[in-house]
């Protein structure tokens, strides 16, 4: 006589419909590895990652977050991988942003220090973010983060007003805009390069001339 459950179910098709699911389950695990060795089901999990205004190229592309993850094969899971660096990378900052980024951009004889410890991902998100250039913050509100000592005093040019230079944090309905890049936001970055230059603190142009001035105040 076979074996009554508790509940009075037979046994037999209780183990019965335990397997079937089992088989369901694994046959469902090997149908979808081969998509995810090709990066197309990363985005029904991590969809948010590209809701940005601005979107890193690669994590917009079919197939793109193998560019920076790596491909799984069907011994791997998407999270998974031997050999690999830390969320799956391919390579280790800042060298593998230089694969697609050419590294000659980012040396120079004054170089900021994120940037000299590849700390690229200080500054700029690696998917997608509400800022131009996949900022982490925009403009000047990042610079300051880092830099809150400007905030103390006049910049630059205290003895012609006792506010100093605009910084570009302030708060105005319709923030001023870069004199010399239409369609920017006024911030730190119109004057000093975020990343590496020629001249001391960054500067874009010699302060030494008025010609540096007159750029953005003409006569």
């Amino acid at each position: 006589m076979m074996a009554k459950g508790k509940d009075g179910a037979d046994m037999k098709t209780r183990w019965l419909g335990i397997a079937t699911q089992g088989i369901a389950l694994a046959w469902a695990c090997l149908v979808a590895v081969p998509a995810w060795s090709q990066g197309n089901d990363c985005l029904a999990c991590h969809a948010k990652v590209t809701e940005g205004k601005s979107v890193h190229a690669p994590a917009a592309a079919k197939g793109g977050c193998e560019t920076c993850h790596g491909p799984v094969d069907a011994k791997s899971t998407p999270h998974g991988g031997k050999g690999r660096f830390g969320k799956g990378l391919v390579e280790a900052m800042p060298n593998l942003c230089f694969r697609c980024h050419e590294k000659k951009d980012f040396e120079g004889k004054v170089s900021h220090a994120p940037v000299d410890a590849g700390m690229c991902l200080t500054c700029h998100d690696a998917h997608s973010s509400p800022n131009a250039r996949l900022l982490v913050r925009e403009g000047s509100f990042l610079c300051l983060d880092c830099h809150d000592d400007i905030l103390k005093k006049p910049h630059v040019i205290a003895g012609f007003t006792r506010a100093g230079h605009p910084l570009g944090n302030e708060k105005k309905a319709v923030p001023a805009e870069d004199p010399l890049r239409p369609g920017n936001r006024f911030s730190c970055a119109s004057c000093h390069d975020p990343h590496r230059g020629a001249l001391p603190k960054l500067l874009r142009d010699d302060p030494r001339t008025m010609e540096f001035c007159m750029k953005c105040h003409p006569k």
